[in-house]
């Protein structure tokens, strides 16, 4: 029963979950990081790197 409650919960969630926002370009930002450094997401993803957003601060 466990297994068949998962399975339905991910084809729930594959199906019908959403993005929050229908934007389908990176919109272009720049911040600090947490030793002061201003980071340009632009310029990572110009370099080539992928870029990893993590919005969650304790502080």
């Amino acid at each position: 029963m466990k297994k068949l409650t998962l399975i339905v919960a991910m084809l729930f969630a594959t199906t019908f979950g959403f993005s929050q926002t229908p934007l389908t370009e990176a919109v272009d930002f720049t911040t600090t990081d947490i030793y002061g450094v201003e980071i340009n997401l632009f310029e990572i993803l110009d370099g080539g790197q992928y870029v990893c957003l993590d919005f969650f601060y304790d502080g």
